[in-house]
């Protein structure tokens, strides 16, 4: 009889260069393609750019219960990933994203992302050390996209990237120094400008669609805390 675990002892298995897109694969393996079918978020906590996440919250909904999720840790070890439950219902995320993840669409890792992503820091003239990634689906298209939170030496926020998990292409991008969206001689709207409110929205409103869980995004650096001051939602 299966058992309420989300993941078993196959992802023991699986290597660690190989946690990504595979993941699915396991799921199917053990539960089914119900759960295999109906994972919506992966998500790691920072983690020091020279190595790979060590370890991966996976969210998915929940078969038996319409409206709930369950929710696995994976921890990696010395033989492959250890996974242990980490909760069910309908209270695991602050918001859940719509669209499931469709893993073979996948081809790039977070290795991989993580090179565009210092890439276009460096472009951006902003250093980061630690990285904390999620993966999900876009919302209109089911495109699955990583979106990765750059943090500096003080854990604060420097950066955020989204990058198509297909192609690797660039879709949204907000630094600390906002030099990316537009050329350094560009002109700039004054502070507290109707102007400069729209492109805060803007960047609010690409940040927002990225905070699943209600606890990221809060030990940020001051052109985030700018962006969410006086957000309550």
């Amino acid at each position: 009889m299966k058992t309420t675990l989300f993941f078993s002892f196959l992802l023991a298995s699986a290597t660690l260069s190989h946690a990504n897109p595979e993941i699915a694969t396991i799921i199917d393996q053990e539960y089914g393609a119900a759960t295999a079918e109906g994972v919506v978020l992966l998500q790691s906590p920072a983690t020091a750019i020279a190595t790979d996440p060590a370890q991966w919250s996976v969210f998915a909904r929940d078969p038996f219960r319409p409206g709930e999720l369950v929710c696995a840790l994976l921890t990696a070890g010395t033989n492959g990933w250890a996974p242990r439950p980490a909760g069910a219902g309908a209270k695991l995320l602050t918001r859940v994203p719509p669209q499931v993840i469709v893993f073979n669409r996948i081809k790039l890792r977070s290795s991989d992302v993580l090179k565009i992503a210092q890439q276009n820091a460096a472009l951006a003239k902003t250093n980061f050390v630690t990285v904390s990634y999620q993966l999900a689906a876009n919302v209109t298209t089911g495109a699955p996209e990583w979106g990765l939170a750059l943090n500096d030496t003080n854990n604060e926020e420097v950066g955020f990237i989204v990058i198509s998990a297909e192609t690797g292409a660039v879709i949204n991008q907000q630094w600390e120094k906002d030099l990316a969206a537009m050329p350094p001689n560009a002109p700039r709207n004054p502070p507290n400008s109707k102007g400069e409110k729209a492109a805060d929205d803007v960047r609010r409103a690409a940040r927002h669609a990225w905070e699943w869980t209600g606890d990221t995004g809060l030990e940020v650096g001051h052109f985030f805390k700018r962006l969410f001051k006086g957000d309550n939602n």
